[in-house]
């Protein structure tokens, strides 16, 4: 448990405090032994962001110094900050650490259609750098990539600064859905009905035996190999992803796989807080959600060094699709970090989900306002504003953001559709036509 303890001691994301103490340690490209990194080392965000506006006054240019700054800003948790010097620093200069705290920042603010192809590459080039994996780990989750996220956490594993107890959980819940996943193209699969069955009667009896179908499984498709671990599996489902007996293989493997992490970190950290969350969120599937409730209040009295705990919780209602307690929690975690862009962005969607236009307008104005206002409120605002049936609102607004977000499909796919609908054809057709070639 020793490795697991400098982790604690820091109320921001694990991944994220990897990669600055990697980017901090290393003493190379990205950062220098100046009173910057010092701030940034002991914590003191505020006055390393002060220090490096600073150097840029001096040295605009400096992409070291935009990408610390970026660092800077992201663990005050305001992100679309970070997300401007990164991509400011990127274009001056390749630096694969700065690359992922991009993704990273793009997935905490539901910047999903940016962050996809950026964790893609990631994955597919710089597999070999576990700190940079670190970082980049969580989103594969968010984007339902479980496959590429079995193989992240199963990297991770083997990767001495990253918990060992934190890793196994989190490819525990790679693996269940990696279950879905396959599951569900299992059960519109042809022939599929007796491997369906089978699954289902072990999940009804308890049991963690669904291998019942192997024996029809081996007969019926000349891929299925009852020998073959998860890898090797997919890598025949990549060839034959129509196979009904390989979906059913996967199906089996995943789930077991995905009992094996737990039993794992339950026999060696037993007392390990991301065991307690994953009960939690057991718990909460179940339908239990006070009981996960009072298990996520007892983890917040005993583990006071994970701050997130409180956001957790409400994801865990965001994931059971809870809106209303999930708009409880994350808007008492704003109250505590009320620069934290994530939970904003959070509170948001809760809002949205729970069709409180109203709500969601006052909420989002005084941050659309904003000259570099972030990519998730414009977009938020615009749907409210419709809803509310003020188009032209929603129009100026999303108009103003196109310049600042020129590629984003969305932006214009939605001022396609308000042009037409107010009557302005010719603008309609602009955008359409921007919206399909960045769509190619």
């Amino acid at each position: 448990m020793k490795r697991n303890s400098i982790y604690r001691r820091f109320a921001w994301p694990i991944a994220t405090v990897l990669i600055l103490a990697v980017i901090i340690a290393s003493g190379g490209s990205q950062t220098t032994a100046d009173p910057g990194s010092s701030a940034l080392r002991d914590g003191n965000y505020k006055g390393a962001e002060e220090y490096y506006r600073k150097a840029l006054a001096q040295s605009p240019n400096s992409p070291e110094a935009l990408s610390n700054l970026g660092i800077a800003l992201q663990m005050q948790g305001r992100s679309s900050e970070a997300i401007n010097a990164f991509e400011r620093a990127l274009k001056l200069k390749r630096m694969t650490h700065t690359y992922a705290l991009l993704a990273e920042e793009k997935c905490k603010t539901r910047d999903m259609e940016g962050a996809r192809p950026m964790i893609e590459r990631i994955v597919r080039e710089y597999f070999a750098d576990s700190s940079i994996l670190a970082v980049i780990a969580p989103c594969l989750l968010d984007l339902d990539d479980p496959i590429r996220s079995v193989k992240v956490y199963e990297a991770l594993l083997s990767y001495r600064a990253f918990p060992t107890d934190l890793a196994l959980i989190q490819l525990s819940k790679s693996y269940r859905k990696a279950t879905q996943f396959f599951f569900q193209r299992l059960s519109k699969a042809p022939d599929s009905a007796i491997y369906v069955s089978t699954i289902r009667e072990a999940r009804e009896k308890g049991s963690l035996n669904a291998r019942g179908a192997f024996e029809t499984a081996a007969r019926s498709s000349p891929y299925f190999q009852p020998d073959l671990d998860f890898p090797g599996a997919v890598a025949r489902w990549h060839g034959h992803p129509q196979d009904t007996a390989l979906l059913y293989l996967l199906s089996v493997l995943s789930s077991e796989q995905s009992i094996r992490q737990v039993e794992i970190c339950d026999d060696t950290y037993p007392d390990s807080p991301y065991l307690a969350q994953l009960k939690a969120e057991v718990l909460a599937d179940q339908g239990h959600a006070d009981e996960a409730v009072a298990l996520y209040e007892g983890l917040m009295q005993s583990h006071p060094e994970l701050p997130s705990l409180l956001y957790d919780l409400g994801m865990l209602f965001r994931k059971e699709r809870q809106w209303e307690r999930a708009l409880d929690v994350f808007q008492k975690q704003l109250a505590k970090h009320p620069d934290d862009e994530q939970t904003a962005a959070r509170v948001s969607e809760a809002l949205f989900e729970s069709s409180r236009w109203k709500d969601l307008s006052e909420f989002l104005s005084p941050r659309v306002k904003a000259s570099d206002a972030p990519l998730w409120a414009v977009l938020d605002f615009a749907d409210a504003m419709q809803n509310l049936d003020e188009p032209d609102r929603a129009i100026r607004v999303l108009a103003t953001a196109e310049q600042t977000y020129p590629s984003d499909k969305v932006v214009h796919y939605k001022l396609s559709r308000l042009y037409r609908n107010k009557g302005n054809t010719e603008q309609a057709e602009k955008e359409l036509k921007l919206f399909r070639g960045l769509s190619k």
